[in-house]
């Protein structure tokens, strides 16, 4: 995906855009919300600098690292689970290709396949 418009049409979901903060420090990563997320290890991005973090839906994945969520809607698609999150003030969809008995208020944490991350740069919508 080379611009934030762009990623947006493709896919269905879309992709989970999220307006964030570089922190390059002993492990880089964007502040959204007020809650850090993990940023590739060769990303572009200078500290302190505004980002949109994109991450597809299906490329977030349950892990004990994660970024904790609270589940606000769960929608069952015959074999597919997507399921809508808050974490601090963010919200984000979900994709999971297997039916999980997930309810609202469930807590989940959530970890982005690093290489499934693009980083945009907020001020032109280029990916960086």
């Amino acid at each position: 995906f080379l611009t934030v418009p762009l990623s947006r049409f493709i896919g269905s979901p879309a992709m989970n855009l999220l307006k964030g903060t570089v922190r390059k420090g002993e492990k880089p990563v964007v502040d959204i919300a007020g809650t850090a997320f993990p940023m590739p290890a060769n990303s572009a991005g200078e500290d302190g600098q505004t980002v949109v973090y994109g991450v597809r839906p299906e490329h977030l994945e349950i892990h004990p690292d994660g970024v904790e969520a609270k589940i606000s809607v769960v929608e069952p698609t015959g074999s597919e689970t997507l399921v809508f999150v808050r974490f601090g003030e963010g919200e984000m969809v979900a994709l999971f290709r297997e039916r999980h008995d997930f309810k609202p208020g469930d807590t989940l944490k959530l970890k982005p396949r690093l290489d499934q991350v693009h980083l945009f740069d907020a001020e032109t919508g280029k990916r960086l």
